[in-house]
């Protein structure tokens, strides 16, 4: 007759009961890391535990981690090649969920170059305001008003639940109240202002076409006819 005393009992079902909580956790814990491939300068960390310390190439990105810059500007690259871009004294919090990387931004000036390649879906959430699945190059800045620029296609930008959508056209400037209203709109004519607030490898360039436009095309004054009607104005000739 076998008989089985209450301690290997238990600890067989401790041993069962850890080995199919690993099986459960793994998958989470994964998803929740974003791998880095290059830092340039330092970047500040505090995690979810309270642990503070610098970021390097040998650590993850974990859900919950909040990064900042002190008086040096700063540049994450990760293994998809997406770019974070810090200026001086800025900081956001990052969250995972699988293929979801929502980046919170907080304050300073962020530059957001996303891989259009990348598999992974990013989404910025910034005070009442939110974009979903960026694919391009964004700005955010925090001064007395909220600012975001926007580098490549135009982009609709939600205010809180979806009620108000604004429409960001490509290259342009906006200055966001806090109430959903835009209090400016600007286009954008050189990138000077903007690329000397991070390092150098986060340079911006307008296309070719915006700065051989006025080089190529000069405006003339002049009439035709149309039906029966002189018709004057400017127009454009090479």
């Amino acid at each position: 007759m076998v008989t089985f005393s209450s301690n290997s009992v238990n600890k067989n079902f401790v041993k069962y009961l850890l080995f199919f909580s690993l099986i459960i956790l793994l998958p989470t814990v994964s998803f929740s890391e974003i791998n880095i491939s290059k830092i340039k300068n330092k970047v500040y960390v505090l995690n979810i535990h309270g642990k503070r310390f610098f970021l390097s190439e040998d650590n993850y990105i974990r859900s919950g981690d909040y990064l900042s810059t002190r008086e040096k500007p700063a540049t994450i690259i990760f293994e998809d090649n997406t770019k974070i871009c810090f200026s001086s004294n800025s900081s956001l919090k990052v969250l995972r969920n699988k293929d979801k990387i929502n980046f919170k931004f907080k304050k300073g000036s962020i530059l957001f170059s996303i891989n259009r390649k990348s598999k992974d879906n990013y989404n910025l959430a910034f005070f009442s305001y939110y974009l979903d699945n960026i694919k391009d190059i964004i700005i955010l800045s925090k001064k007395n008003n909220l600012e975001i620029i926007n580098f490549k296609k135009s982009l609709n930008i939600f205010y809180k639940n979806d009620i108000n959508k604004i429409n960001l056209p490509s290259f342009t400037i906006l200055e966001l109240l806090n109430n959903g209203n835009v209090a400016k709109k600007i286009k954008i004519l050189e990138t000077k202002k903007f690329s000397k607030k991070f390092l150098e490898n986060c340079s911006i360039k307008l296309p070719k076409i915006n700065k051989s436009y006025d080089k190529t095309f000069k405006t003339q004054y002049g009439c035709v006819s149309q039906n029966g009607k002189l018709v004057c104005g400017n127009k454009y000739k090479k």
